[in-house]
């Protein structure tokens, strides 16, 4: 009988994993979780991707609409975290501008662990009007050796119409959306209305996946 060479196999002569072939595009091969005590046990399985390395952030605010984007408190104002009522001065993310310090202190600000992939924005809108609402997600990459002034990148922007009634939600649900973003950069989202004055709620979970 020929010597088993298998743990010597080169890759060109090796087998792909049990279940390959008819395996779901954008999966992984994981572990069932098995019976005995030792948790050694569990059949092979292919899960979504989608559901491993993921990170979910939340961002819930309200406001009461400008046509300028507005941004939430900093965290040393009391209506901090939830409150968006400061002026970015501009309706578009490209026309303005935040010193770090602003992004840094942002009450619904979140600084990203790991390098990593927008997947989706998921969760509701309301408003008292039935104007359109916009919403940008924007990410900012910190310079820990500038004071300067930095137009933030948009992650996701899109736009709903209130129902002109609090009571009544509207859904969001974005999917497959790709954008990367770094390792510590802050993300943060900015409101805005095309025209002023309804009282606007959110509250948004973005999802991020790492492969």
């Amino acid at each position: 009988m020929a010597a088993n060479e298998h743990k010597n196999l080169l890759d060109a002569n090796r087998h792909n994993p049990l279940g390959y072939e008819g395996a779901a595009n954008e999966t992984v091969l994981s572990k069932g979780a098995g019976t005995s005590a030792e948790a050694r046990d569990g059949l092979l399985q292919w899960a979504a991707r989608s559901t491993m390395g993921v990170t979910n952030y939340k961002m819930q605010g309200y406001t009461v609409g400008t046509t300028n984007f507005q941004y939430g408190e900093d965290v040393a104002d009391n209506k901090s975290p939830f409150i968006m009522d400061v002026d970015y001065g501009a309706s578009t993310v490209a026309g303005g501008s935040l010193a770090p310090m602003n992004m840094f202190r942002i009450g619904q600000s979140c600084i990203v662990p790991e390098d990593a992939t927008l997947d989706s924005i998921t969760g509701w809108v309301s408003s008292n009007g039935g104007n359109d609402i916009t919403i940008a997600i924007c990410s900012f990459v910190v310079d820990p050796s500038s004071t300067a002034n930095v137009v933030p990148t948009v992650i996701s922007e899109f736009t709903v119409a209130g129902k002109s009634n609090n009571s009544l939600l509207v859904s969001i649900g974005i999917d497959s959306i790709g954008v990367n973003i770094l390792k510590s950069n802050i993300i943060f989202p900015m409101i805005k209305e095309a025209v002023a004055g309804s009282n606007l709620f959110m509250n948004l979970t973005l999802q991020t996946v790492t492969f």
